[in-house]
């Protein structure tokens, strides 16, 4: 790499973290919707992160840690009743869309597993992320899920090749309470690295939000 490529990837590196912009909100458990229900989410959430520089070497410095929160709303819909498509932006400029589907459990079962999918960009500055998470959930009551969702993130810009972007590996975990409108808590904790970087960095992230359900053609 050039010194002008190394100082432009330094350059979205800090763009990136000062953003969040590969939203990292959880509050999904192992379930989908349902066919033809609608829900909304919001959330506020604080994350903590190093900021960071490029170096001329390809590494990364850690000058300081930075503190941002960041308000997240969005959308769900059951297209069947195993597969959901959803929506979401945040106050970060994070616009994504993505699937949900569920693989193990019924809408009763106490324990549920499902895989999703997930595009995500912040338009103005041309960034890119694809997610990939899996949602298990344990529901000892019909008020109470308790969850763990995995999940790999790949960010990248549009301005830089994509053979420099960003890795995320982590993960959610938390809790819902409630039957038809759900309340919670979310903790998302993940790594940051890329090839040329020898060392990964860490974004903890904290949240407290709400799940509502707006239509349900068995209601």
């Amino acid at each position: 790499m050039t010194k002008i490529q190394l100082h432009l990837l330094g350059f979205i590196s800090i763009l990136i973290l000062w953003t969040s912009c590969a939203s990292v909100t959880g509050f999904q458990d192992g379930r989908t919707l349902g066919k033809e229900k609608i829900e909304l989410s919001s959330s506020l959430n604080f994350s903590r992160s190093p900021k960071l520089a490029n170096t001329d070497d390809g590494d990364w410095d850690d000058l300081e840690n930075i503190f941002w929160p960041n308000v997240e709303v969005g959308g769900r819909y059951g297209v069947l009743e195993d597969l959901d498509i959803n929506f979401r932006f945040n106050t970060s400029a994070n616009i994504s869309a993505g699937v949900k589907y569920q693989l193990y459990g019924g809408k009763d079962s106490p324990i549920a597993f499902s895989l999703g999918g997930e595009v995500g960009s912040i338009g103005f500055l041309a960034l890119w992320n694809l997610q990939l998470p899996a949602y298990f959930s344990y529901h000892p009551s019909e008020k109470i899920a308790l969850y763990l969702s995995p999940r790999y993130i790949y960010q990248f810009s549009s301005y830089v090749g994509s053979g420099y972007g960003i890795n995320y590996l982590g993960f959610n975990t938390g809790f819902l309470v409630g039957k038809r409108n759900k309340f919670g808590l979310d903790i998302g904790y993940y790594s940051l690295g890329n090839r040329s970087a020898s060392t990964w960095i860490d974004l903890l992230q904290i949240g407290f939000g709400g799940r509502f359900m707006l239509f349900d053609k068995k209601n």
